[in-house]
């Protein structure tokens, strides 16, 4: 998500869109990011983490897909779709940004246990940094050498599409329940 915080501004701003609409874009990120957590965090409680963790990268893999179709993709002759498309993606981008947060801590425990957990996540939270300014750094190398963010849209897409389909490839495992010390089964 580094690359929507660092560009998604500029991009809506190189696409001719007024810099308040571009801002107002970015609110909606926000807002739609709250709702997403709630109801996909909600959702994987109830019918389990792994669908879900799933479903919050493919949400965004596709909101990115119709983003990058905003500006339309002129070396295969597609045109742009225009701001309808841009609300419409940047909802589904919102809508799953913060849900992987969640979703992923609560994964977490429920494979390794909590013992583990502020050991994992913590060191989870640790890397990711390097991997977000990379993403921030390496969309500006792209825009600065083509003067689009055409192939940094699609890289976030094959990433997300990669994330996507390696969360599938997790084998879960169940973790007892540990039984409390007074002894209630």
């Amino acid at each position: 998500m580094s690359f929507v915080n660092a560009h998604f501004v500029t991009y809506a701003r190189d696409l001719g869109y007024h810099p308040l609409v571009a801002a107002g874009g970015f609110s909606v990120i926000g807002a739609s990011s709250i709702l997403g957590a709630l109801l996909l965090g909600h959702l994987s409680d109830k019918y389990g983490r792994r669908p879900f963790l799933a479903v919050s990268y493919q949400l965004r893999c596709v909101g990115f897909v119709i983003v990058l179709l905003s500006m339309g993709i002129p070396i295969v002759g597609i045109p742009s779709f225009g701001l309808v498309a841009l609300v419409a993606g940047i909802l589904m981008v919102g809508f799953s940004w913060n849900s992987v947060v969640s979703i992923t801590g609560a994964y977490v425990s429920d494979q390794f246990g909590v013992t583990n957990l502020g050991r994992i996540y913590g060191t989870m939270f640790a890397v990711m940094p390097f991997g977000s300014g990379l993403g921030a750094y390496s969309g500006g190398i792209l825009y600065d050498a083509r003067g689009t963010y055409d192939v940094a849209i699609l890289c976030n897409i094959l990433l997300l599409a990669g994330a996507q389909l390696f969360i599938w490839t997790i084998n879960n495992k169940e973790i007892a329940i540990q039984k409390s010390v007074t002894g209630l089964s």
